[in-house]
């Protein structure tokens, strides 16, 4: 069985390159683990993604904490919410369950935004949070 998180990251990454509103507003192979070092904006980054053990008498159950950071490549907050707006829509309206493990809620937390001091870019953190079981 794959990790929980391995698990809902790869559904979650596959929802977000499925999207064609986010295709337009990213263009393509846009989502990464980690900050990219060639790649300009825009693009969206898993910064963290941590999970919390929910189990009870019955079965294995999990929390999972998400923290998305988006760029855009402007000095623009409504470019960058616009690919916030996208994420949030796509994230909430797919089933992110696979084979291993049912995602059996997810909720937007909240949305942070700044314009990036060193870049000029407009960047936003985006929190979600899921609960998973197995399959």
């Amino acid at each position: 069985m794959m990790h929980p998180i391995a698990a809902v990251q790869t559904q979650l990454v596959a929802a977000l390159a499925a999207d064609a509103t986010l295709a337009g507003l990213l263009g393509s192979d846009a989502v990464f683990d980690a900050p990219p070092k060639h790649k300009t904006a825009p693009y969206v980054v898993i910064a963290r993604h941590d999970v919390l053990a929910h189990d009870t008498d019955l079965m294995a159950a999990n929390e999972h904490r998400l923290l998305l950071h988006v760029w855009a490549s402007q000095a623009s907050r409504s470019a960058v919410l616009a690919i916030v707006e996208a994420m949030v829509a796509t994230l909430l309206a797919v089933d992110l369950s696979d084979s291993d493990w049912r995602v059996t809620l997810a909720e937007h937390l909240r949305t942070d935004t700044d314009i990036d001091p060193k870049s000029g870019q407009a960047r936003a953190a985006v929190s979600f949070r899921l609960f998973s079981e197995p399959a």
